[in-house]
């Protein structure tokens, strides 16, 4: 008699897989019908084939009939009218699956929440791993870990999507200061975004080329809680009482994504 999983012991097994994957972003799947395990696929298992599908063609059509999907990533959706690869979501709906648990929705502002909303409007049932596990998953399947806090300096493409992103930077790994600074009005058509933080925090290094042109942040004149940044600009974010600062220059804009670097310094 074939072994039963539980619920949780499903979820589990599929973040097993995506720990497997050796390239970012890591998804990791389990087919299974009545708590019995089916098929297993994760990224990267069959060069440049995503995990549901690398999963589901190791069953029959009258297996997959029917069953149910753990996968710790929302399954992409098609990017462009007439896409030759038919996306994972379109192809778990093809394929009659009846439900799909997911670890975390795909931060990617192009993709986010978008699998797991067609996946709702096919009338296929969706829920979501715990909270305990989805942790788990964030801080393993993207390439940055924990994609609202960063440390140190680094640069990073992040959604700015509905009601904006929340992003705490951190001094260092073992330094626990932190300055939250938030993302949000994306306006690709005008080529900017504001970026907010507490009142006074945020000023704009006008005239700056780069990070290593600023010598003291306090010369630039007119703190307030935004700024309003276009493609090279750099804003410096240092709230009242904080005893570090963070340098933000914006990078690139795209239609829901924005890429920035950022570095860290002590005020001294």
């Amino acid at each position: 008699m074939a072994k039963k999983f539980s619920r949780t012991d499903l979820m589990k097994l599929a973040i097993e897989e995506h720990l497997k994957c050796t390239e970012f972003p890591r998804v990791g799947v389990i087919i299974t019908k009545n708590g019995e395990l089916l098929a297993t696929g994760f990224r990267g298992e069959i060069r440049g084939v995503h995990a549901e599908r690398v999963a589901i063609e190791k069953l029959t059509e009258d297996k997959v009939l029917g069953a149910m999907v753990f996968t710790t990533l929302e399954p992409c959706v098609e990017l462009h009218e007439g896409q030759e690869i038919k996306s994972c979501a379109q192809l778990l709906i093809d394929s009659g699956i009846n439900e799909v648990v997911i670890g975390v929705l795909d931060p990617n502002g192009t993709i986010y929440s978008q699998g797991y909303r067609k996946l709702l409007e096919n009338n296929i049932n969706v829920s979501f791993f715990n909270r305990k596990l989805r942790e788990a998953v964030e801080e393993e399947t993207f390439e940055f870990g924990n994609i609202h806090k960063i440390y140190g300096n680094g640069k990073r493409r992040v959604a700015v999507i509905n009601s904006g992103n929340e992003i705490e930077v951190q001094f260092s790994k073992t330094d626990e200061r932190i300055i939250k600074i938030k993302w949000s009005s994306l306006q690709p058509i005008h080529g900017c975004v504001d970026l907010s933080s507490s009142n006074g925090a945020v000023r704009i290094a006008s005239g700056a080329r780069n990070f290593g042109d600023i010598s003291d942040p306090m010369v630039f004149r007119f703190p307030s809680h935004f700024a309003r940044l276009k493609k090279d600009m750099i804003a410096i974010v240092k709230p009242n009482n904080s005893t570090f600062y963070v340098l933000i220059q914006l990078v690139s804009i795209f239609e829901n994504d924005i890429i920035f670097k950022w570095e860290v310094k002590n005020d001294r």
